[in-house]
């Protein structure tokens, strides 16, 4: 995927949930390449911003977008909804693999459906690629067949995030993917992530719930309070010169 880099830029986005205004005209961009850590406390509105990105608000009753919002230069509410999601993995918070298909299937079924490969040897490169980017493949490469139920929840995760990368985005979007899941496999995902911006050139936009995590993964920091956009810059700049009281707090973890 190197050369595939991608930018993200958001204009004046808000999004409604009827007459409840959740984000307040959201303006950034994401350089391509890079990973943005978006924080702020529960309920500030950062997996609605991921949400917005990929469209997956079309299917909630009463929710609206307003704004612009460009991936890799295509106005995503402009275009074929399929097309952008096609350019855009994600990966939740809770592992959700598809638990009657074996580990192999789950990578595989996006490249299948999507056409991606014309072999079954290119088929098991493609498996074995994304399972490798997700540090998962030293683990499982003997257990393919196997059902997904038999792997830790950690390791569901990061089959969440090789399903998602087996279709090869442009941009990934997490939405606190370490959130449920023990130390050690959290490790194995940051350190996936980093791995996949640099060597892959893949955006990727991070919700985190701790600083520290984004201190370690990210390159830029995005602090969201009550869904307002209140500061945006490198994620270092942010935590030791915030410049605004609420990302100090925040930082300080007094929010």
């Amino acid at each position: 995927m190197q050369g595939r880099a991608c930018g993200v830029s958001l204009e004046g986005v808000s999004v409604w949930y009827e007459e409840r205004r959740i984000l307040k005209d959201v303006s950034l961009k994401v350089p391509p390449g890079s990973v943005l850590a978006v924080m702020g406390p529960s309920g500030s509105g950062k997996s609605t911003l991921l949400r917005a990105i990929n469209r997956l608000l079309d299917h909630v009753p009463g929710a609206r977008v307003e704004g612009r919002i460009v991936v890799c230069g295509v106005d995503v509410y402009k275009a074929n909804p399929y097309r952008v999601r096609r350019m855009i993995g994600m990966v939740f918070q809770t592992p959700n693999p598809f638990p009657h298909m074996s580990i192999y299937d789950n990578v595989a079924i996006g490249p299948r459906l999507h056409g991606l490969a014309k072999s079954r040897e290119e088929l098991d490169r493609i498996v074995e690629w994304a399972l490798r980017e997700a540090m998962l493949w030293d683990e499982v490469k003997d257990r393919l067949r196997d059902p997904p139920t038999k792997l830790s929840g950690g390791q569901q995760q990061r089959l969440a995030l090789a399903r998602a990368l087996a279709l090869k985005p442009r941009l990934l979007l997490l939405d606190e993917p370490t959130a449920n899941i023990d130390p050690q496999n959290a490790r194995k995902l940051e350190e996936s992530i980093r791995r996949i911006a640099v060597e892959e050139g893949v955006t990727v936009i991070l919700v985190t719930h701790t600083p520290q995590q984004a201190l370690r993964v990210s390159d830029y920091a995005a602090f969201i309070y009550e869904g307002r956009l209140v500061e945006f810059g490198k994620t270092r700049d942010l935590a030791l010169n915030p410049t605004h009281k609420l990302t100090a707090m925040y930082f300080r973890g007094e929010l």
